[in-house]
């Protein structure tokens, strides 16, 4: 049966997605299935809670001006709820979750003027933020949509995910988000590693894409790659962490794309160390 078992592929056959995967494909003794953050929680929920109070606080003037030249900006007090056991964990780099609000605006702006009920694809999935901001952006549009995320890291097994829900005990990436269960009907989360899972996925037309996995040249061109091959005019691909001086693969990737002339680029900076880039095609 493979790893996704019997209740997802009843949901995808509910959906209409079920010729969507091969659900076979994934390696069932994967690493990344053994507690990839640890066997303990990494900090105390004052701490996850101090954190957040942080991060909520600063200002992003640049997003601020995006969401209003494409007419929308999502609901920043769900926004942050979602952040606050999605993105706030414990690194050394600063929090910065704006590419919900990036992601959202440029969703709605693509509905506006896109009659479809959209297919989008998603790498680097990660505790699942950045999928839901989307889900929920495709809903408040009136549409309903199917979202394919793709993420090494399992759906269903319980492991600490480095947030504060770690306080209450281990949990599945479903269990974690389960406050949201109206939006999680749009999204089909994939295990595994894109250079293998996505030739083994059957979309048609990706209206649009969020590409955020492994950050090399390759990585970055497979993904983009197979997306192009199914855009038409104005569909969008929108790339995370273009800052040359961290991921610059990412960087040379997205500038071939946009050399190539078949796609109209757009770079945004939330701040200095993190920068986005919108393609659209032409």
């Amino acid at each position: 049966m493979g790893v996704f078992g019997v209740p997802l592929l009843r949901r995808l056959a509910a959906s209409g997605l079920s010729r969507v995967l091969d659900v076979d494909m994934v390696p069932k003794g994967s690493p990344w299935r053994d507690f990839p953050f640890g066997r303990e929680q990494r900090a105390a929920r004052d701490e996850y809670l101090a954190i957040f109070e942080s991060a909520r606080a600063k200002s992003y003037p640049a997003v601020d001006a995006f969401e209003e030249g494409r007419g929308f900006a999502i609901d920043k007090v769900w926004m942050d709820q979602l952040a606050l056991i999605t993105q706030v964990v414990i690194k050394e780099s600063a929090i910065n979750y704006q590419h919900g609000r990036v992601l959202y605006a440029e969703m709605r702006r693509y509905l506006e003027t896109h009659e479809v009920s959209p297919t989008v694809i998603e790498t680097g999935t990660a505790r699942g933020f950045s999928s839901l901001c989307l889900a929920r952006a495709i809903r408040d549009a009136g549409r309903r949509g199917r979202i394919l995320t793709f993420d090494v890291l399992p759906h269903d097994v319980p492991m600490y995910w480095n947030c504060i829900r770690d306080c209450d005990g281990i949990a599945s990436r479903r269990e974690l988000l389960a406050d949201y269960r109206d939006l999680l009907g749009d999204i089909v989360f994939i295990e595994g590693d894109t250079m293998a899972q996505l030739d083994h996925v059957s979309t048609g037309r990706v209206h649009f894409a969020y590409l955020d996995a492994q950050h090399t040249y390759e990585n970055v061109m497979h993904e983009a790659a197979y997306v192009m091959d199914r855009q038409e005019a104005g569909d969008v691909i929108v790339f995370d962490d273009v800052t040359e001086s961290q991921f610059p693969g990412v960087v040379e990737a997205v500038r071939e794309i946009e050399g190539s002339g078949g796609y109209r680029a757009e770079r945004l900076e939330s701040e200095a160390a993190r920068s986005y880039a919108g393609l659209t095609r032409r």
